[in-house]
């Protein structure tokens, strides 16, 4: 057996273990409109997921999103307003919410709505529950 097959195994463990030491969590913000007063709500409730892309560089931060949804629930376009870090969001976080699917909210009419939606990336913690705590208090302050 060579030293590459023997280093193989090694290496899996190791960033295992590293990967279980490492929290990370996504905060959704419904600036305008609220997300009781939205015409368009995600189809699935759940919180969106890390993108790979800035989790693997260790990238945290905040992102403020101008997102449009037309009358048929499309996704009809997503713009940056501001960032923490600057700009290296935009891109994965777009990819993120372009597979968002969209369902009208109970009650409402189908029209096209303008959504500004804030987006934090959090990581850190001992725990899961540390850190999602910590991205709560992330996203109450300012993303500038």
């Amino acid at each position: 057996m060579n030293y590459k097959n023997a280093l193989l195994p090694l290496c899996f463990l190791s960033t295992g273990a590293l990967a279980a030491s490492n929290y990370a969590s996504v905060e959704l913000t419904h600036l305008e409109p609220t997300k009781t007063e939205s015409t368009w709500l995600r189809e699935k409730q759940f919180m969106p997921r890390y993108p790979v892309e800035l989790a693997m560089k260790g990238i945290a931060g905040c992102g403020i999103f101008k997102v449009i949804v037309d009358e048929r629930g499309s996704t009809e376009s997503i713009d940056l307003i501001s960032s923490v870090p600057e700009k290296v969001i935009f891109k994965p976080v777009t990819k993120v919410i372009k597979d968002w699917d969209w369902m009208l909210a109970d009650g409402k009419s189908p029209i096209r709505e303008e959504k500004l939606l804030r987006l934090d990336f959090c990581m850190g913690g001992s725990t899961e529950e540390e850190s999602i705590s910590m991205c709560k208090q992330q996203a109450a302050t300012e993303c500038e």
